[in-house]
């Protein structure tokens, strides 16, 4: 019995099965699934029709080399990740699950690769523009992952945490720290107020509570 698997070595998904090898009669078959739907093609116990059936598998492999593969492109899929954007913030969604919603693109990125990890899984990544198309963003998102790809790496620059007390250079009243994503900035809001939001890039511009 054999089981064809994926490029990465992986087996392909549920929704798509290929196997094949001797049935209880000793038949050689062939079976695909799709959904709730299997379709079996047996070509009996002549060698002949068994070396056939290889010969022809063999050939339809090369004809998907050339004629597909090679000029592959992932589509979107309705398991894949995403990030989408509307009234100036960036929503996350991973599976069909939400992941939650950030005042920037690198910070969603991010916030997208923390999920990943922390889910286990690791789909194709996409953001849907202004125009509703769907770019590939899977670069943006490995690269917050170790050289493993499993877990996250290290975020240079990070000074706070959530919950922290800041102030800022420009309002004489303190803040508190939603998240600090490193080089993606740092997003607070006012002390008492959790709606009104700034997202700050230039961390000068803010000095920790000390007090």
């Amino acid at each position: 019995m054999w089981t064809w698997r994926d490029g990465r070595g992986h087996p392909l998904r549920h929704r798509t099965e290929v196997r094949g090898g001797r049935d209880d009669a000793g038949d050689v078959a062939l079976t695909i699934r799709a959904e709730h739907t299997a379709i079996t093609v047996s070509v009996g116990r002549v060698y002949d029709s068994a070396s056939l059936l290889a010969q022809s598998l063999h050939q339809l492999a090369e004809d998907l080399d050339n004629e597909i593969l090679d000029e592959w492109e992932d589509t979107p899929d309705e398991f894949d990740a995403y990030i989408t954007v509307d009234r100036g913030r960036y929503h996350v969604s991973l599976e069909g699950t939400r992941v939650g919603d950030y005042p920037s693109q690198d910070v969603a990125e991010i916030e997208l690769a923390r999920a990943m990890v922390t889910g286990g899984v690791f789909p194709n990544a996409w953001f849907i523009n202004d125009h509703g198309n769907s770019l590939d963003i899977n670069a943006h998102i490995r690269r917050w992952h170790n050289d493993a790809g499993d877990a996250m790496a290290a975020i240079e620059g990070v000074q706070y945490q959530p919950g922290d007390r800041v102030w800022t250079t420009d309002m004489d009243w303190p803040h508190i720290v939603v998240g600090d994503w490193g080089p993606a900035g740092v997003e607070i809001h006012t002390e008492g107020d959790p709606t009104i939001r700034s997202h700050v890039t230039y961390r000068d511009e803010l000095r920790p509570d000390t007090d």
